[in-house]
């Protein structure tokens, strides 16, 4: 038995393949989609229309909780538009490893005065993580979009530790 991907989140949303995706036009179409889907207008008789409606409903939160996050979004594209390339990429950088586990250690002995400073420089690490990852997936170089989406977990990673400890 074979199991089949997982539906394309854009296109159950019917909007552009992309990462720059405006987030209230986002939520609007997930509300417009999921009243399409409500139970309360589907009071079908039939199981099988029944069934069709919640898998229907199913389909539309999963790709919700796709879309409306920055990052599974880029996981979505890139193994949109090269199944498994995720895997394929793991390998990054010994230099950025390195660098990787100093900020690891970084965020394990901040005190408090220097945790602000800290999670800036995070959230710009992330924020550019993300353009980065844009830019190779713009240019078609998605090798690079992956290898770039595995270094920003090490950035995410510090960042949820850095929040655990303040």
């Amino acid at each position: 038995m074979t199991i089949a991907p997982p539906p394309d989140p854009f296109a159950v949303f019917g909007v552009e393949h992309t990462l720059d995706l405006d987030a209230r036009t986002l939520e609007r179409r997930y509300l417009e989609l999921s009243r399409g889907c409500h139970p309360d207008l589907h009071r079908a008789t039939d199981t099988d229309d029944c069934l069709a409606v919640l898998q229907r409903s199913a389909e539309i939160n999963d790709a919700w909780r796709v879309l409306r996050d920055p990052w599974e979004r880029a996981r979505a594209l890139l193994e949109l538009r090269s199944p498994g390339v995720l895997d394929r990429e793991k390998k990054l950088d010994p230099a950025f490893l390195a660098q990787a586990l100093e900020l690891a250690e970084e965020v394990a002995f901040v005190d408090a005065t220097q945790a602000p400073a800290l999670r800036e420089r995070l959230e710009h690490e992330l924020a550019a993580d993300l353009l980065a990852v844009r830019d190779a997936l713009g240019a078609a170089d998605v090798g690079l979009a992956a290898r770039r989406f595995h270094a920003a977990k090490y950035h995410r990673k510090a960042l949820l530790d850095l929040d655990s400890k303040t």
